[in-house]
């Protein structure tokens, strides 16, 4: 109770003393004021739960349609990716690749080799070749390189250089018609060319080429450059470089 409340009470019954019998003093009553302790739960509040209010859930989209199973599907972990190309976004590479000249077996050039992968760019490379050209190998020869392919991108794939050393010996047969030639017992009228029967060199070579390897292990492999003579039969300017190059089809494992 406030202190007003107090003295208005005192001097209302002092008034109250002397006044006359015949007066009626009404004295106000005193508000009543409830204090709530903080934390405490007034009378009948828990009949009446709090209102709460449920979270927000978000849509659910619709599922996507499958109409091909993920065995009959190219992807790499549930990602689409397109036939025969998963290699080229995974960092395992294959080891040895052997390839072939397809064309070459039509007009007598005999080409093949191996490769061993040594690292993710680097390769080993050996090679041969041989050749016996036109109706009676007029011209033949034989090669054989040992290279060592740097891969921009990866073992057996995308693009690479190729420095390596090779070895090549070409024949050329030259004929006079000083009589009939019989080709088969070398009688008549056939030379070889007493000035250069055979053109013999050693050297280096530099090779530029791409190749590209499916998830079969099927590949396509194409390089061309330049060889530099380093010891020769034969002397003259001419020789002193060479074009080479390969075109193979192989298989990697």
């Amino acid at each position: 109770m406030s202190s007003r409340l107090v003295v208005a009470a005192v001097l209302a019954a002092a008034a109250t003393a002397h006044a006359d019998p015949a007066t009626v003093v009404v004295t106000p009553t005193a508000p009543v004021v409830i204090v709530t302790a903080p934390g405490s739960i007034p009378e009948g509040a828990e009949e009446e739960p709090p209102v709460r209010t449920p979270p927000a859930v978000a849509p659910v989209a619709p599922a996507v349609p499958q109409n091909e199973a993920w065995s009959n599907v190219s992807h790499i972990n549930g990602m689409p990716v397109p036939v025969g190309d998963r290699n080229r976004y995974l960092y395992k590479f294959k080891k040895t690749n052997v390839a072939v000249n397809p064309f070459g077996l039509l007009f007598g050039y005999y080409e093949g080799g191996a490769q061993f992968a040594l690292s993710q760019n680097v390769a080993l490379s050996v090679s041969g070749a041989y050749y016996s050209l036109g109706n009676n190998g007029d011209v033949s020869g034989y090669q054989i390189a040992a290279s060592a392919p740097i891969y921009f991108r990866r073992a057996f794939s995308g693009p690479f250089l190729e420095p390596g050393v090779m070895a090549r010996s070409t024949r050329d047969r030259v004929y006079y018609d000083l009589a009939p030639c019989d080709t088969m017992t070398g009688t008549g009228g056939c030379y070889d060319n007493p000035g250069q029967p055979h053109h013999d060199w050693a050297g280096i070579e530099m090779l530029f080429g791409w190749q590209w390897t499916f998830d079969s292990g099927l590949n396509v492999a194409m390089a061309f450059g330049v060889a530099k003579h380093l010891a020769s039969n034969h002397m003259g300017s001419s020789d002193d470089a060479d074009a080479n190059g390969y075109f193979r089809v192989g298989y990697a494992f």
